[in-house]
């Protein structure tokens, strides 16, 4: 049995900067702070990860508005205008051949697919939810598991095999996604890796950070896909 743990930005889907626009109004509701997505670079980081770089960049407790000892509610006023700013996206959408290569692994014995993501679960679920992704997803490692991404790729697998009832050979398992850090987490934990250069990174950005393979997408590279992971 193969283990496939998806990242999902620009991996499985694009919102067209939802993320970035509903923590920019999350910022500015609770700490009056304006655009403070400016400047700071989401590939491929934890949700969790991505606010606390936020309030080390603002300078926010030194301009007296004190570090948060609690990340909930800046996550839970991120998440109110996530589902909002994901709702009215323009430019959603399900990234190519993504939905005709989950349609076809669904109801395999031989496959098991579940996310690897730094997005909080609540997070990634409104984001697959528009494209009617959620069913293919019923597990995974999150943002909310771990700010270190190596340990939610981890998590991920953990959950697969309890699920499954027996752990997954690192030669079966294959993180996927679009961003270096992808592949040094999956690398990191053990597994094997695949880039997709549906994101920032081209096919030789995502080989030189240790890809197993790399592809363009899965309406192009399909086959290439299924090769390396041996899924026939």
């Amino acid at each position: 049995m193969k283990l496939l743990l998806f990242d999902v930005d620009q991996t499985l889907i694009s919102t067209g900067g939802a993320g970035i626009r509903a923590l920019n109004r999350a910022f500015q509701e609770l700490f009056s702070v304006q655009n403070a997505m400016e400047g700071i670079l989401p590939h491929g980081k934890t949700d969790p990860g991505i606010i606390r770089e936020i309030f080390v960049a603002r300078a926010m407790d030194s301009a007296g508005d004190g570090y948060p000892t609690s990340l909930e509610p800046i996550l839970n006023s991120y998440l109110t205008y996530l589902r909002e700013e994901v709702e009215s996206s323009t430019s959603y959408k399900v990234l190519p051949g993504i939905m005709n290569f989950l349609n076809s692994m669904a109801g395999r014995s031989d496959v098991m697919i579940g996310l690897a993501t730094g997005n909080v679960e609540a997070g990634a679920r409104i984001k697959l939810e528009r494209g009617h992704l959620n069913r293919h997803f019923a597990f995974g490692g999150f943002g909310s598991d771990s700010e270190n991404r190596t340990q939610l790729v981890k998590r991920g697998a953990e959950v697969a095999a309890a699920i499954s009832g027996r752990p997954f050979k690192p030669f079966d398992t294959f993180v996927i996604g679009d961003t270096p850090r992808d592949i040094e987490a999956g690398r990191e934990a053990g597994f094997q890796t695949i880039g997709v250069a549906t994101g920032k990174y081209s096919v030789p950005d995502l080989m030189n950070s240790g890809a197993t393979v790399a592809i363009k997408n899965f309406e192009l590279d399909r086959a290439q896909f299924l090769r390396t992971t041996r899924i026939e």
